[in-house]
């Protein structure tokens, strides 16, 4: 005669319940699972698609709660994540094996391993919070496939899943990201900029997507004017033409000479604060939005900006 693991409920108490009412009508996508057939249909079959695994026993009150949430979630992501459920009674080695000690308790296996768990019955927003932080959404697989095609140097493939994403889900402002990215790549900074400054108001206010626009702003400044040559005679020849300081400051900063960029907006900033609606005060702030905060230089050339604004 079996002896009945030692499991506590986290919730609720024992409470005899009919027959049948944990009875749950089974799929390719939720499914019971005994010790043998474990590995294959759980450790292994994690491996390609994330497996959550519900321990669960018929006297446990809160199971009977859990389970078919569960199922349902399961059933509304339509593959992208599988359920199997575990009845701890009739296999209580396997409960021992992965240290089940309350129920329910529900763990998610990715790459054939446990990566997470929770005990007792959440409600349904944690429940799909759990998932999300470990199952990849169809948007989301569109956009690494990208990632990986583009870093392989197929940049078309990349932005037709690009497109497909878009597609799916016009509004994600993730997507519009990467293609703006993408498009700013293979040089169309202007199409690059259109996308950057259609974004919500939110998200232009993100520090990444800041710092994105800032970078495709002086590129398409860059763009044009006269060879870096030209403009550095003009400088030497009259330390106040500040269109030529405002051409520099561009092309330096796209080569990656960012203090030299910001010297140019502060020059213009000191000389002629009504020169293109102040604009060495915007490209000193637009170089801080590159570098952070933190860098050594932006805190340097916001103390000489605020020098000059107090």
């Amino acid at each position: 005669m079996k002896t009945r693991l030692a499991i506590t409920m986290s919730a609720g108490s024992r409470s005899p319940i009919h027959e049948d009412t944990l009875t749950m009508s089974e799929s390719a996508h939720v499914f019971s699972v005994t010790a043998q057939e474990f590995h294959d249909h759980v450790v292994e079959a994690s491996r390609e698609t994330p497996v959550l695994v519900d321990f669960w026993a018929e006297w446990c009150g809160p199971c009977r709660q859990l389970m078919p949430l569960l199922s349902q979630i399961v059933e509304d992501m339509d593959g992208q994540v599988k359920l199997a459920k575990v009845d701890t009674e009739a296999e209580q080695e396997l409960a021992q094996q992965f240290g089940v000690r309350s129920l329910p308790t529900v763990m998610l296996f990715v790459g054939g391993r446990p990566v997470d768990q929770f005990q007792g019955a959440l409600p349904e927003g944690q429940i799909r919070e759990f998932i999300g932080r470990h199952v990849l959404s169809e948007i989301d697989k569109l956009r690494r496939e990208a990632q990986q095609v583009r870093a392989a140097g197929a940049t078309e493939q990349a932005m037709d899943l690009l497109r497909q994403a878009n597609q799916q889900e016009p509004g994600n402002v993730e997507v519009l990201l990467d293609i703006a990215d993408l498009i700013a790549e293979q040089g169309d900074l202007d199409q690059a900029w259109q996308i950057l400054e259609s974004l919500p108001a939110d998200t232009a206010m993100r520090d990444d997507v800041k710092e994105f626009k800032a970078r495709i702003g002086m590129a398409r400044a860059a763009q044009s004017g006269p060879p870096e040559d030209e403009l550095r005679t003009r400088i030497e020849s009259d330390p106040t033409d500040c269109e030529a300081r405002e051409a520099l400051a561009a092309k330096l900063a796209i080569r990656n000479d960012i203090e030299g960029a910001l010297e140019q907006n502060y020059q213009i900033m000191l000389r002629d604060r009504a020169h293109n609606e102040d604009a060495g005060r915007r490209g000193l702030i637009d170089l801080f939005e590159m570098l952070g905060d933190s860098h050594p230089l932006t805190r340097q050339y916001r103390r000489k900006m605020f020098g000059l604004l107090h």
